[in-house]
């Protein structure tokens, strides 16, 4: 087994750091990521909002730990197009806001 580096630990901690400084996170989850599981894991922990992007015309299935976590208001998935990413960054952020 190969030992993890010291960029792993430095990665971790800048993205932990980042991660608590954020209003708000915004994950393209079709690509399967594990990283990006746990960040969003991490994220729910901390009360952050989410919006989380999903191309279902990709031919891949989202995880059914993303799908299920949307709560409608906190934690957001959209499935999209490229075309319609715009409108629903606008929303989401207009949500964010009127929130405050």
């Amino acid at each position: 087994m190969q030992e993890m580096g010291g960029d792993d630990k430095k990665i971790h901690t800048l993205d932990m750091e980042m991660l608590g400084k954020a209003d708000v996170v915004v994950a393209e989850v079709t690509q399967p990521s594990l990283g990006v599981g746990y960040e969003l894991g991490r994220a729910v922990a901390q009360k952050k909002r989410i919006l989380c992007l999903f191309r279902p015309d990709c031919g891949k299935s989202l995880s059914a730990m993303v799908r299920g976590a949307e709560d409608g208001d906190t934690f957001i998935v959209k499935d999209y197009k490229e075309p319609d990413a715009d409108e629903i960054f606008k929303d989401f952020f207009r949500k964010v806001e009127a929130k405050k």
